[in-house]
């Protein structure tokens, strides 16, 4: 089967981590046909099911589709190519568009589309039971028919101003769950976030169904993570009220570290130096996680990273605009055996 992945182009190079990761997350074996920054091609070898559980983890993807077929903007070349094409099911239909390109008229494309798919068919827009897609770049135009659209609004509905306890200091939850899928945690992984203020990574991971542990040293932070995991059903938590440097006295032996560190001298660092805090925290990260374990970290300065490099093989960095005057660094880590 050939499939593609519908990007949304929130963040450079993120949405093609994150997809490559959950591939190998589920273990596909597959073959890539394209990659860019607007969407992902590949062919494999992939059930349903697999195409379902990849869809629950994916934040930064609009859909996952049967790539049916390409086409240049021709509407030649576009009719021929559809009028190839066998959909057995005869169901409601519905054509939907992305249309990335300022030069292509989408409706004449739709419209093409539509003469040729929708004969002898129901068109139901709101609910039907095959919906083509068509998504269309200045370079090619992509028909597919949908088989997962990605449920981003829950990502909206958990926002920090909607959860039990509230902090402005949390990354959105696209970004949390970015992160966890970047670590390559799997259901009944044990993942570890040592600042977890609120609780935002631990409520993405828990909901993925991966054993969380979580840390920080406010204590009002900790009581309001717990209340934050419960509003969300999360029950396989642990939450410890520690200084970064005590965790290996509770804690060994985590398979996934992923963590936002603090990022500028508040109660997040008691006032301590960043240097010195971040050097504490890789060394004790390093204590407590497993050989060739991952380590996702947030950073504020990109200069730091060089401190978790003393622990640990770097595999990636990717920089996010978090908003004006915030970038964010997200370090991979790897725990080797050297």
């Amino acid at each position: 089967m050939k499939l593609i992945f519908d990007f949304s182009k929130e963040y450079k190079n993120l949405p093609i981590a994150e997809t490559l990761s959950c591939l190998k997350i589920e273990k596909i074996n597959y073959k890539i046909i394209e990659l860019n920054q607007e969407l992902l091609t590949i062919s494999a070898n992939i059930n349903n099911n697999k195409i379902t559980q990849i869809a629950k983890r994916l934040s930064l993807t609009y859909n996952i589709g049967e790539l049916l077929f390409t086409s240049s903007k021709s509407p030649q070349e576009l009719k021929n190519k559809a009028l190839k094409v066998k959909i057995n099911n005869h169901g409601s239909i519905a054509i939907k568009y992305r249309n990335r390109s300022k030069d292509i008229d989408s409706q004449k494309i739709v419209k093409t589309l539509g003469e040729i798919f929708t004969l002898n068919r129901k068109v139901n827009l709101n609910n039907p039971e095959i919906e083509i897609r068509c998504l269309i770049t200045n370079k090619q135009i992509y028909i597919s028919r949908n088989i997962k659209k990605i449920d981003r609004d829950q990502y909206e509905k958990r926002k920090v101003q909607f959860r039990p306890f509230f902090s402005p200091i949390s990354l959105h939850p696209k970004l949390s769950r970015v992160m966890v899928n970047l670590s390559m945690a799997r259901k009944n992984d044990v993942l570890l976030d040592p600042f977890c203020g609120t609780g935002g990574i631990l409520i993405e991971a828990g909901i993925l169904g991966i054993k969380t542990i979580g840390n920080d040293i406010d204590k009002k932070l900790v009581e309001g993570c717990k209340q934050n995991l419960k509003h969300y059903n999360i029950s396989h938590f642990t939450i410890y009220n520690l200084d970064i440097g005590e965790i290996n006295n509770k804690i060994s032996k985590i398979d996934i570290v992923v963590t936002d560190f603090p990022y500028g001298k508040s109660t997040t660092t008691k006032g301590e130096e960043l240097e010195s805090l971040y050097t504490r925290a890789f060394n004790n990260i390093n204590y407590v996680l497993k050989k060739e374990g991952i380590a996702v970290i947030g950073l504020a300065d990109k200069d730091m990273i060089k401190i978790g490099e003393k622990f640990f093989s770097l595999e990636n960095v990717f920089d996010i605009r978090v908003h004006n005057s915030l970038t964010r660094y997200f370090a991979v880590f790897i725990k080797s055996n050297k």
